[in-house]
């Protein structure tokens, strides 16, 4: 079984990793990645949740003590679920989350549980 420290950057590697190289989602025929994203024009809001999603992902990687772990998955919760409550606005239902998102919130619930399980005042073992 995997420790806390373990699970904590596993999940950290996961996010990080689908949200770099996976499609993360799509508008009509169009799929989009983190560069995508990232040249987009008139996508402030997106690019700043991104940014957050991507600091969390790698954070979750290199700090892996509780409260770290704990921060950089909620931060990485938040992110991505405010990107889902915005892409529930779209008045034409256009705009679809993909495989790099759910990997990535996936990911992030796993740093979050190594944070919540491990024990207050311990480090994560591993």
């Amino acid at each position: 079984m995997l420790s806390g420290k373990a699970l904590g950057r596993f999940g950290g590697i996961i996010a990080t990793l689908s949200l770099i190289f996976l499609p993360l989602a799509s508008c009509g025929d169009t799929q989009f990645h983190a560069l995508d994203v990232f040249q987009a024009e008139n996508s402030e809001g997106h690019k700043i949740l991104l940014f957050v999603a991507l600091v969390a992902a790698v954070a979750a990687v290199a700090f892996v003590q509780r409260n770290a772990q704990i921060v950089s998955g909620m931060a990485g919760v938040a992110a991505i679920g405010l990107e889902y409550s915005s892409s529930l606005r779209d008045p034409e239902r256009l705009v679809q989350l993909l495989v790099g998102t759910h990997l990535a919130f996936f990911g992030f619930l796993l740093v979050l549980a190594a944070g919540l399980f491990t024990q207050p005042g311990r480090q994560a073992k591993g």
